[in-house]
């Protein structure tokens, strides 16, 4: 079909310019997800904060099973946005952000943590406070830790690094101990050696104070590793 013997109604569809589309940001109510153990009233709380793809129920899993569980109460709330990774098992994952929308997504990812940490300022007594951020939830938790002001005893950048639009002196501030605190596997692909070469120049050319801990493996979480912090920063 020619361009002349197309319906008049296509045609006018066609002509019209981009700027006569307009898209509003509309809030909405939703429910949201959060994942939690540990007992209510257990003296310490973490909020803990997943990765890309990740579902908040299978990441928690290593706070159900390391020491001290029994007083340490953890809330992972999960990302709003998912998406199907196997459409033959309906298998589905979890994000916080993405780079079009991000600061439509920043702002309810904000408000969504506001909620979980004021429940978890009930839910746990007179102990520790920790946030981990592990991977895209590590970008997500040092952005909501500046913008929040909040101090804890450890903010914890797990197989992540401070993003470039966060103050590093202002996160080194919402540690209790004034430093930033980076975990990272020895074999992570997406913290290889050269990127963390950069990112600890970057800390060093602010002036703050580098709290690195290092592990034998990859791109994830490791049991012993979490125990150890945990012992650490509840000790405090």
């Amino acid at each position: 079909m020619t361009d002349a013997a197309a319906p008049l109604d296509a045609r006018r569809a066609a002509a019209q310019p981009d700027a006569a589309i307009v898209t509003d940001a509309v809030p909405v109510a939703r429910t949201a997800l959060v994942a939690h153990t540990g007992p209510v009233g257990a003296r310490h709380g973490w909020l803990v904060l997943h990765g890309i793809l990740q579902r908040a129920a299978d990441f928690i899993r290593p706070w159900a099973r390391i020491e001290g569980r029994e007083g340490r109460r953890v809330l992972a709330p999960e990302g709003l946005s998912r998406i199907i990774t196997d459409f033959e098992t309906d298998a589905t994952g979890a994000c916080w952000t993405t780079m079009p929308d991000r600061d439509i997504e920043m702002r309810d990812a904000f408000a969504w943590l506001d909620l979980c940490w004021q429940r978890l300022e009930v839910e746990a007594g007179d102990g520790a406070r920790v946030l981990v951020g592990f991977s895209q939830g590590s970008i997500v938790a040092a952005r909501w830790a500046v913008a929040r002001g909040r101090v804890f005893d450890a903010v914890l950048l797990w197989g992540g690094v401070v993003p470039s639009d966060v103050d590093a002196a202002a996160l080194a501030a919402c540690s209790r101990d004034g430093a930033v605190h980076i975990v990272a596997g020895s074999r992570d692909v997406l913290a290889d050696e050269e990127r963390r070469a950069k990112q600890y120049a970057r800390l060093e050319a602010a002036g703050v104070r580098l709290e690195l801990t290092t592990f034998e493996g990859g791109h994830r979480l490791d049991d012993a590793t979490l125990t150890s912090l945990a012992a650490t920063l509840e000790a405090r």
